[in-house]
C-alpha cells in the first residue's frame, strides 16, 4: 500500500501490479501524516475516535463507528471518512481519510502485517521523528 503524500493518493500493489488507486485526505499542517515504512497492526470493522491537539481542546472531535479501520503506526490509521465530502487534499489530523467505499475495499484486501508505505516526493512534509505525536483522524 503506497501513500503519495504529495499527490493525495493511495495505491495498491499486488505483486508489483497497480490493482487499485483512489484519492485520499492525509494530515493538514502541523497534523502531517508521518512518512515511513510501517505495518498494519490492527483492524477494525468499526471504532469511535476522539481527540484534542490544543492545549484548550478547542480542537476536540469525536467521531462514532469510523468504517474499515486499519492502523499502522501508533494512533494513525488508513480509515473511513464518513464525514469527508471531498478528497484530494489533506484535511486530517494525521491519519489517511478515504471514502467509505474504498476503505471497504481496501479493509477486505488488506492483512495485518502488510506494508504500508508513506512518502513526500515533494519532500515538504518533515521528517524528524521528533514532530510527530501519536496523531489521529
Amino acid at each position: 500500500i503506497e501513500v503519495n503524500l504529495f499527490e493525495q493518493t493511495l495505491a495498491v500493489y499486488d505483486q508489483k501490479k497497480l490493482i487499485f488507486a483512489t484519492l485520499i485526505a492525509t494530515g493538514m499542517d502541523p497534523f502531517f501524516t508521518r512518512p515511513g515504512l510501517f505495518q498494519i497492526d490492527r483492524k477494525l470493522d468499526s471504532t469511535p475516535m476522539s481527540g484534542s491537539f490544543e492545549a484548550d481542546r478547542s480542537d476536540y472531535y469525536y467521531l462514532e463507528d469510523v468504517p474499515w479501520t486499519m492502523y499502522y503506526d501508533h494512533a494513525r490509521a488508513l480509515h473511513g471518512a464518513y464525514w469527508r465530502t471531498a478528497f484530494g487534499y489533506p484535511q486530517s489530523h494525521g491519519c489517511v481519510n478515504l471514502s467509505p467505499a474504498d476503505s471497504h475495499w481496501l479493509f477486505n484486501w488488506a492483512n495485518v502485517g502488510d506494508w504500508v508505505y508513506v512518502w513526500d516526493p515533494s519532500g515538504s512534509t518533515p521528517t524528524d521523528p521528533g514532530y510527530y505525536g501519536e496523531g489521529g483522524a
